[in-house]
């Protein structure tokens, strides 16, 4: 049904234009605002909304895949909307579009070629009289033409005789939803008259003119009588025009058709300066693809803009260069330096920003009654005076329904401890005063992953409070918690000065992903640590890692580590006359599946690793390697709980224990690189002044197995070394440490001290031990 059944307004009648294709509806109100109806399909062809879109038009067309055409109001140039595709039917943006016009020699055949290529054509000013031969008016009748884009000029482009004087019309925006578009663009100019003195031909009446009734003929200055608006052939081609004088032998030269296709000036009408004021822009045949290069947008070609550059530049020495630099120089030097003395007296002006993160946790009450209770969490950061940052913490929390909070300075906190258990994801947060009262701050979060995304910000934001950044110092101190956990802490020029040096509840600590037993370090920047599993591990320089992400960690210099512990439990039984050793003690006694110190009871069932990091890595067994031996079974034998266990059972043991061990396993990532291949139980480094260049600094080791050995080729540029070397013992040792002048120190597995002498750069290893007898007991 082409003609429809009935017409739906869905918001209001729209002035001056709307344009519709399949599913894309543009439309511009009295204000020249441009909308876009959205929602459009077979199902709903109402759409379901309008959208306002940027900029003011007086003209929209929507053409072939939805493109679309317009005029602006402003300037009235014809604009693309660029990016409209079948998933975004609303487009991107506006482009103008360089409108090449009859006669213009400025812009580039490229450009021309493309606007072809893509069927469209931009015509010039309409003229009021036609200077096309009847032939080319049929031909660009019926040729199948493509676009229309007609111009509105302000300057009649007419040739009038000198004895008449040409009125210039005011420009005037025609009104591009009337049906009589082209008589009214016609009506804003005064019909000038043929050049040519010969007899116009008459008008047939089975086509009249469609234009307003002030409207004279412009072949034969002749008014006609306004008849009904009538539809018009449009002439859609690019005039062809010739330059010589042609007979108007056709009576149908001032036709309504005729109308339409008035020739367009062949000579250049507008100035340097001047432009043509388009007024309608039809794209019903202009197949553009969404995805096509268009290159429709270009001002001017490339060897316009070299020509334009090269002369610029030879027409400026650089002599002229320099003294015009030089001036400007002056001038703004002078007039920084008047405006600034008006003002120096103000106080200056310091740009604060301040945010605020905000959460939910848990928090643990540290007075009675003790318990986790729900708050509310906030950090609010801001910059100081001086740009440094500073932040405060709050902690509100209801009290008999009364709303309080605790606040803490980030600049106070001196360190933020990961506590991780089986049932609580928490960490405390310790300032100089709580650290004094042993009452941390304890927080915990509802999972693991917040848990360390709270940790790393408030590490940051402690970090940021005190101006650290970066890598630890090479004199940076360094300490490991009970569970693992690595810290650093920067010193300050008053951490030992006299006499009032900083008291240490006052450092500040920050950690550093990884996990380790032992660490050790000097002040020259080479530190090196063991794991729980005896592995070797030397500092890459980097810092970060674990939980720490994005600006709080270095991209490079982290790598994977692992370690492993074992977890114990102990199981206890008691002495039984008639059934001999039993798992049923006294009511006094201990849990008879319970942890080294018998207070908490701990089973195979129920016992979990140390912390969600952990994962299991093997199974319970039995655990021969205790202190104070054990039988083939793994008992170990006492008089009673708690004594002095032994390996053998005898008249006088009437409870017995054995060990069960289970391993596990943590991953991470960390500024930590492996050494391989001994496990290792102790190790130093020589302790070196910051102000004294060591080319190889002296580094010795205690082995899993109890050998010393000794690191050689560590340095600055290579700590971790190059190679052991074995130094004999008569028996196996279990600590170590080097202080200065290389002097070793070592403890032997039986409590007896040993002093290594000659030890040098020259002799790295020394050449003997020697016994030093340990004091006398006192009677």
């Amino acid at each position: 049904e082409p003609r429809g059944s009935r017409w739906i307004l869905p918001v209001l009648m729209w002035e001056p234009h709307m344009s519709l294709w399949e599913s894309t509806l543009f439309g511009s109100d009295q204000g020249y605002k441009v909308w876009f109806r959205r929602g459009i399909n077979s199902h709903n062809p109402c759409g379901s909304g309008w959208i306002n879109m940027v900029g003011e038009m007086i003209m929209i067309n929507v053409g072939l895949n939805d493109q679309v055409l317009a005029i602006s109001s402003e300037d009235r140039a014809v604009y693309f909307r660029q990016g409209v595709t079948s998933s975004e039917l609303s487009g991107k943006t506006w482009r103008a579009i360089t409108v090449p016009r009859d006669g213009d020699r400025s812009h580039s055949s490229a450009s021309a070629s493309s606007l072809q290529s893509a069927g469209i054509y931009f015509c010039g000013e309409v003229r009021a009289q036609s200077a096309v031969s009847d032939v080319e008016s049929e031909r660009g009748s019926t040729d199948g033409a493509t676009g229309l884009v007609t111009s509105s000029s302000p300057e009649s482009l007419v040739d009038a005789p000198t004895d008449q004087p040409v009125e210039t019309p005011k420009p005037r925006i025609p009104k591009v939803t009337s049906d009589s578009f082209i008589s009214e663009l016609v009506s804003d100019r005064e019909p000038a008259k043929t050049s040519r003195e010969e007899t116009p031909p008459a008008v047939l009446e089975e086509e009249p003119l469609a234009v307003e009734e002030d409207l004279k003929d412009p072949c034969a200055g002749v008014a006609i009588p306004p008849q009904d608006p009538q539809w018009c052939n449009v002439d859609l081609e690019e005039a062809q025009i010739q330059q010589t004088g042609l007979v108007l032998d056709s009576v149908d030269t001032c036709s309504l058709s005729s109308v339409a296709t008035y020739t367009l000036a062949m000579e250049d009408p507008y100035g340097a300066d001047e432009r043509p004021l388009w007024a309608w822009v039809s794209g019903g045949g202009c197949n553009v693809d969404s995805h096509s290069q268009l290159n429709w947008f270009n001002s001017m070609n490339a060897s316009s803009l070299v020509q334009s550059v090269q002369s610029m530049s030879l027409s400026v020495s650089p002599a002229q260069t320099a003294a015009w630099r030089k001036q400007i120089f002056e001038q703004l030097s002078e007039r920084t330096k008047r405006e600034m003395d008006n003002f120096r007296h103000y106080e200056q002006a310091i740009e604060q920003s301040v945010w605020v993160k905000k959460g939910t946790m848990q928090w643990w009450r540290d007075w009675k009654p003790y318990k986790w209770i729900d708050v509310h969490f906030a950090l609010e950061q801001f910059s100081g005076a001086e740009g440094n940052k500073d932040g405060i913490l709050f902690i509100y929390y209801n009290f008999y329904e009364e709303k309080k909070y605790l606040h803490a300075f980030v600049n106070d906190v001196t360190i933020l401890v990961p506590v991780l258990n089986d049932s609580k994801h928490s960490f405390a947060i310790y300032t100089p005063e709580r650290t004094k009262q042993r009452w941390p701050i304890r927080l915990s979060a509802a999972t693991e992953l917040e848990m360390q995304d709270w940790l790393a910000l408030l590490s940051v934001s402690c970090c940021d409070s005190r101006g650290i950044q970066g890598p630890p110092s090479k004199q940076a101190a360094w300490s490991i918690t009970c569970k693992g956990d690595i810290f650093v802490s920067e010193p300050s020029p008053s951490l030992e000065a006299m006499p009032y040096p900083t008291p240490c509840d006052q450092m500040f600590w920050r950690q550093v992903g990884g996990h380790l037993r032992i660490v050790e370090c000097n002040s020259v920047g080479i530190v090196w640590g063991i794991g729980y599993d005896h592995t070797a591990w030397v500092h890459t320089g980097g810092y970060g890692g674990g939980f720490f992400q994005g600006l709080a960690s270095s991209t490079d210099n982290i790598y994977t580590q692992s370690d492993s512990k074992s977890v114990y439990i102990y199981e206890n039984q008691r002495w039984n006359p008639v059934t001999g050793y039993t798992n049923r003690g006294l009511p006094t006694d201990r849990y008879m599946w319970s942890d080294s110190s018998g207070l908490h009871e701990c089973t195979k069932t129920n016992m979990k690793p140390p912390s969600p990091q952990w994962t299991w890595m093997s199974d319970w067994s039995v655990d021969y390697s205790v202190s104070g031996g054990a039988d083939r079974d793994g008992w170990q034998y006492a008089a009673d709980f708690p004594a002095s266990y032994h390996g053998h059972k005898t008249l006088k043991d009437f409870v017995r224990r054995r060990r069960w061990a289970r391993k596990c396993k943590l991953t991470t990532t960390g500024p930590w690189q492996e050494v391989p291949p001994i496990s290792l139980s102790d190790v130093t480094i020589l302790p070196c002044a910051a102000q004294i260049s060591v080319d190889v600094v002296p580094l010795w080791a205690i082995s899993n197995k109890g050998d010393v050995l000794c690191r050689l080729g560590v340095s600055t540029l290579t700590p971790a070394g190059s190679s052991w070397l074995h130094v004999g013992t008569d028996q196996p040792f279990k600590s170590i440490s080097i202080g200065a002048g290389s002097q070793v120190w070592a403890i032997a597995k039986d409590g007896s001290a040993f002093y290594r002498g000659s030890v040098s750069a020259e002799s790295p290893a020394g050449d003997s031990w020697y016994h030093i007898p340990s004091r006398p007991n006192r009677s």
